[in-house]
Parts: structure tokens; C-alpha cells; sequence
């Protein structure tokens, strides 16, 4: 009778049996010891690439959703929004809130349910509810993933002086970095007083002084500066299908572009109706209430006049 090809295989020793048992159950114990060896650093690494995939998922989501207000680095733009990737907002903020949760969990509920309370405040566009738990447009994952994008900028925020902390000082809410005993990283952002001034660690607190109204009106290349104008509008750029701006349109062009927007209005009418009052028309292909709404506060109608004659003047200087 002819032996099958596998005869090799068998064993006829007990003693030899018995060894080859022992090898298998001690390789086993091995092959186990080195997958509990090996598997910690292989959930880290598998934890740092979905939190990766977070945060350029998240990056996506801010460049198209929050970046036309908080600025595209996250710096925000005067008068229009507040920094988050300021080294205020991760050291300070918390603490001049009252909030005694995380940091993660502070930026989750603002997202999630917004600033629907801040009315008549200092910027132009109320943060609205984004989580489509209560109406907004995004999914619980995705408000992660904004999550971990804004957390991504700690490490470097913090490393901010106070003079690159790119945070706005919130009018009437003083912060608190300099009272009592703080960090060292408190004590290094810049300090704000109830009239929304601010001042640097180290400084004496400045006096207030009267609103000195004998300078006349300010310039308007001076305005289109301080009033946040330039954080949206390129001054040397056409506005085309090509080249359209962002967040607000182009003005290169605009003594041209003005005169076709509203019918029976001219240029001037036009863009001084868009500076005091905003939403009455929007350019297609933008979003209304990112131009702040209170700008006929901030400025005298003579520096408005002033602003729109500059803007429409083909050889502006800036």
C-alpha cells in the first residue's frame, strides 16, 4: 500500500510529541506577548491619523463655512469676528467667561448652539446655531471635526507674544488676566479694560481721555484700514468671474461696477446705501450679514461721504 505524500508528518514519539507541543504553546505565549507589545503604538498611530483625517476634514468645513467671518487663519477680522487661533482665546477666555469645562467642550457648544443672545454687540455677524440638532447644517461628526481643526492651532497660539495675539479686547468685558494670582501664560496675553482698550503685561494702565473731535474727519484710505474693510475687499484686484474676492467682492473695478448693481441708482447713492445699510442688496454669489451693520455708528456721515467719493475715484491713493 502506497504511504500518503503528508506520512512525513506524523510522529510515532510520545517524547518527540510532547516537545513539539510544548514549541507550539510557547510560540503562541510569543506571538501573543508581541501583538500586546506591538498593538499600543498601533492604536496611537491609528488615533493620530483618524484625528489627522479630522482636522483637514475640519479645515475643509472652516475655509467654507467659517472663514468669510474668523478670517481664512483663523485670526479673525476686525469688527467682524474674534480670533480663535489667538494665544487670549486659549489661555484666557475660559476664565473671563466663568466656563469650567474644556476647551474642546467650549468650542463644541458654541458651535452646536451659537450666540443667538448677542445682539447689539461689538461684531457685525451673530455666530449662528451650526449643529442640525437644533436647525443648523452640519452633523454631529462634522462639529468634531471643526473641533479638532480650532484645537490644532494651540500649540502655536500659545506661543503668541501679546504684541501677536491677534485678539480684539470684547467691549465691556474686561478680561480678568490681571487680577489676582494667574498663569504665566495669562500674565503674558494683553489686558483689556470695560471700554474695549487694552494694554500690554508690564504697561501702566492707561487713563482714559476724552474723544478728541478736532481732527476733523478721519481719511478715508485711514477708514477703509481700521474699519476692517480690507480684511474682505482687495483694492487692487478686478472684480470678474475669474477673479470674483472673498470674502467680499474686488473693488479695483467698482466705479465701473457700481453704477449697474441696482437699477435707478447711481454709483455714489449705491455704494453709500451698501456701507449704512448692507443687506438692502447683495452682490450675487455672496452671503448678506457678514458686512458689519453699524457702520452709520462708527463713522460721521461726512467720513461716509468722504469713504464713498475715495472708493469711486479711479486714482484713489491708498
Amino acid at each position: 500500500m502506497r504511504k500518503p505524500w503528508y506520512h512525513i508528518l506524523y510522529v510515532r514519539s510520545p517524547i518527540l510529541k510532547i516537545l513539539l507541543g510544548i514549541v507550539g504553546v510557547m510560540a503562541s505565549v510569543a506571538l501573543v506577548l508581541f501583538q500586546f507589545y506591538t498593538e499600543e503604538p498601533r492604536m496611537a498611530a491609528q488615533a493620530a491619523n483618524w484625528n489627522g483625517r479630522s482636522i483637514e476634514k475640519g479645515a475643509e468645513l472652516f475655509s467654507n463655512n467659517c472663514s468669510n467671518c474668523h478670517g481664512a487663519d483663523g485670526k479673525g477680522l476686525p469688527n467682524v469676528a474674534p480670533a480663535l487661533n489667538s494665544k487670549y482665546f486659549f489661555t484666557q477666555r475660559l476664565a473671563d467667561v466663568g466656563w469650567s469645562g474644556t476647551q474642546e467642550d467650549y468650542i463644541e457648544l458654541t458651535l452646536i448652539a451659537g450666540r443667538p443672545s448677542k445682539i447689539g454687540m461689538q461684531w457685525a455677524q451673530i455666530m449662528p446655531t451650526w449643529s442640525n440638532q437644533v436647525g443648523g447644517p452640519l452633523r454631529n461628526d462634522q462639529i468634531l471635526q471643526l473641533v479638532s481643526f480650532v484645537m490644532n492651532w494651540h500649540d502655536a497660539a500659545v506661543a503668541q507674544t501679546a504684541e501677536e495675539d491677534p485678539f480684539q479686547c470684547f467691549k465691556g468685558v474686561p478680561t480678568k488676566a490681571g487680577e489676582g494670582e494667574k498663569s504665566p501664560e495669562a500674565l503674558q496675553i494683553k489686558t483689556c479694560l470695560a471700554d474695549g482698550t487694552s494694554y500690554l503685561p508690564g504697561a501702566p494702565i492707561p487713563t482714559p481721555q476724552p474723544e478728541d473731535t478736532s481732527t476733523g474727519p478721519r481719511d478715508p484710505a485711514t477708514l477703509f484700514v481700521s474699519m476692517a474693510c480690507s480684511g474682505c475687499h482687495n483694492l487692487n484686484l478686478d472684480q470678474t468671474a475669474d477673479t470674483p474676492g472673498s470674502p467680499g467682492p474686488n473693488m479695483h473695478n467698482l466705479p465701473e461696477n457700481a453704477a449697474q448693481r441696482v437699477a435707478g441708482e447711481d454709483a455714489a447713492a449705491y455704494v453709500h446705501t451698501s456701507i449704512v445699510n448692507p443687506g438692502a442688496f447683495v452682490v450675487p454669489g455672496y452671503v448678506n450679514g457678514i458686512m458689519p451693520q453699524n457702520f452709520s455708528e462708527q463713522m460721521s456721515e461726512e467720513e461716509i461721504n468722504g469713504l464713498v467719493k475715495w472708493l469711486l475715484d479711479p486714482n484713489r491713493q491708498q
